[in-house]
């Protein structure tokens, strides 16, 4: 790892909450009170009428070090949003219990990134090399080199996964930013790609932020490989959007699952015959989670029966 660089970023981060654990149990018991707790900050903000955003929460890292690991550290950049971050980590103890060390570090102060692409990163349906996009890149290089630290302060080699699926448009800009750096990068895409090739499916709908549908995150790589799939119209995309930010973001369960409900009902009255999710945002499974408990009786039974590939999940399985 470039040290010089990476502890210059180190200095220009304010001091942050670092909680470690010793035992992969322990964390887990952790981060559901975290978990709890960023719902109930949420509700206090929504009660005062005040919106609830990814950069509306604090920054904080969260690290496991056990005593005799046996693979490389991994890191995880979550905070985009902080739900699925914890729940990343959370996975991710789960997994590999005591046999690496994991740090995940809640970048939330990172701005939207389907805002970026949005406003001035698509030029004629490509990416467009701009200010914006190349400084948002630099925004998240800085929160690898950060949790690169963290997750191995002797500067050996780790992998990094960064926990937000709409991120990855900046994916070649944040190489360039890291291309000193003695750090694996584990793109969800890639593995997305992987899993469908490897277990393939007729017919994958492929869900996935405004941003991340517009600048073809997914949907040029799965042309590329092959993969059929289709995408929900602009009105619906917009009303998947309104999940996710109404919704899941804002931590209010009761407006996810209203709208939640609405999208994957005016999908099946498509009658078309998907036997496959991507589910290209990382609130995406956490929507479809409440939905299965909580959905329509038939949008729970769609849930329950179409396999749902999830990209974090596929990452942290080749991590």
């Amino acid at each position: 790892m470039a040290v010089p660089r990476a502890a210059a970023v180190l200095l220009e981060i304010p001091p942050l909450p670092v909680t470690r654990f010793e035992r992969h149990d322990i964390a887990l018991e952790a981060m559901a009170g975290y978990a709890a707790a960023l719902c109930e900050r949420a509700s206090r903000r929504r009660s005062q009428g005040l919106s609830v955003t990814d950069q509306d929460q604090p920054e904080e890292a969260f690290c496991l070090f056990p005593s005799s690991p046996l693979r490389p550290p991994l890191a995880i950049v979550g905070g985009m949003g902080p739900l699925a971050g914890a729940a990343a980590f959370r996975r991710a103890c789960a997994r590999f219990r005591n046999s690496r060390a994991l740090v995940l570090y809640q970048a939330c102060s990172i701005p939207d990134r389907s805002t970026v692409i949005l406003n001035g990163g698509i030029s004629n349906g490509d990416a467009a090399d701009t200010a914006l996009c190349r400084g948002l890149a630099a925004r998240l290089a800085g929160a690898v080199r950060w949790s690169a630290c963290l997750a191995s302060p002797a500067g050996r080699p780790i992998r990094c996964v960064l926990a937000c699926n709409s991120a990855h448009y900046f994916w070649r800009w944040l190489e360039d930013e890291l291309r000193t750096d003695d750090v694996q990068m584990v793109s969800l895409v890639e593995c997305s790609v992987e899993a469908l090739h490897s277990q393939p499916c007729k017919n994958v709908l492929l869900l996935a932020t405004e941003g991340a549908r517009l600048g073809r995150v997914f949907s040029t790589p799965f042309r590329n490989s092959g993969i059929a799939f289709e995408e929900p119209s602009p009105t619906l995309s917009h009303l998947l959007m309104s999940a996710i930010f109404e919704g899941i973001k804002s931590l209010d369960r009761t407006r996810a699952v209203e709208l939640g409900n609405q999208f994957f009902a005016a999908i099946l009255e498509t009658g078309r015959d998907f036997d496959g999710i991507l589910a290209g945002c990382t609130e995406i499974p956490l929507l479809i989670d409440l939905l299965r408990t909580l959905g329509s009786r038939r949008v729970a039974s769609f849930l329950a029966r179409v396999r749902i590939v999830d990209p974090l999940e596929e990452a942290l399985c080749r991590a």
